[in-house]
């Protein structure tokens, strides 16, 4: 499967690009809004791309690698104010900040992030730091791996899942996606299953969903990077710049949302998008992913 990136035209309209400005991609994936961004800004633009993983990094210097405007940093995006201090850079025109998962990263079996693909139960974004998902599974008190489900997954069942890993990994390890999955469906009655289910129903959400987008979440500390990034993101913004900033899911939604309106009661910045602005029904049927993403911008003040 190859990685779409979501409301390409929208964003690219909105963060108010020209010939010539300095812009940066926190958040490569795979370069496809990095492409569109250097169609943009032009022979005499610049564009900065971080991204914490390392195949993404690889991706993209094969798809930039040629072109003297780009430069690739290996980043987390919440470090962005000093990566641009070290690069000698003291204001920019425009950051995109897309804190979604990409469809390479999901189709990796060996990453972790999928249910749906058997692998090691890993999920770092940055496969050289911290701690893997299995690593919390294994040893998270029930009642704190019950807050984390609940929190960070908006799991109803957080509890009733949290029992039942905490149970099973004293018998055997749940330390792969399959065994995580196969604990989660266990624990549920008969009628609540998805995989062994007769006649599942139509898009019918598979219960580990909300449990793996949970532990994502802590492994990656995706909350606090996405904060220290709009942070180091504003700092960085030249006057009249814009940061747009592409979520997946309400919790990443209402951060961003609450952070653009501090900034706008601070006379710091003034928000673009009023509303989030959210795919039409043509790209949902292109790219199912865009179903969820709303995009939100802000410009900041002279």
């Amino acid at each position: 499967m190859h990685h779409k990136p979501v409301l390409l035209r929208e964003t690219i309209g909105l963060l108010g690009l020209r010939p010539g400005v300095v812009a940066v991609d926190a958040t490569l994936g795979s370069g496809g809004h990095a492409t569109a961004i250097l169609e943009r800004i032009g022979p005499a633009g610049r564009l900065i791309g971080l991204d914490q993983d390392p195949d993404a990094i690889e991706r993209c210097t094969k798809r930039f690698g040629a072109d003297a405007r780009v430069t690739l940093i290996r980043s987390n995006f919440r470090k962005i104010d000093e990566v641009l201090e070290e690069l000698k850079v003291p204001a920019v025109d425009a950051i995109l900040m897309d804190i979604g998962m990409s469809s390479d990263q999901l189709e990796d079996g060996k990453r972790g992030f999928s249910f749906q693909k058997e692998g090691d139960l890993d999920m770092r974004m940055d496969p050289d730091a911290g701690n893997k998902a299995s690593h919390y599974v294994m040893t998270l008190p029930e009642k704190e791996l019950a807050r984390i489900i609940y929190e960070y997954g908006e799991e109803r069942n957080s509890r009733r899942f949290a029992a039942a890993i905490v149970r099973e990994r004293y018998r055997n390890p749940v330390d792969t996606t399959s065994r995580l999955c196969e604990v989660i469906e266990s624990s549920l009655p008969g009628r609540d299953r998805f995989a062994k289910a007769k006649r599942p129903q139509r898009n019918r959400r598979n219960p580990a969903t909300r449990v793996f987008q949970a532990l994502r979440i802590l492994v990656n500390d995706e909350f606090g990077a996405l904060r220290d990034g709009m942070d180091g993101a504003v700092k960085r913004l030249a006057p009249r710049g814009r940061l747009g900033v592409i979520s997946f899911h309400s919790l990443e939604d209402r951060i961003v949302k609450e952070k653009f309106r501090e900034l706008a009661a601070k006379n710091i910045a003034e928000i673009v998008t009023r509303k989030p602005v959210v795919a039409n029904r043509s790209e949902i049927i292109d790219n199912p992913r865009a179903r969820s993403a709303k995009l939100r911008v802000i410009e900041v003040k002279p």
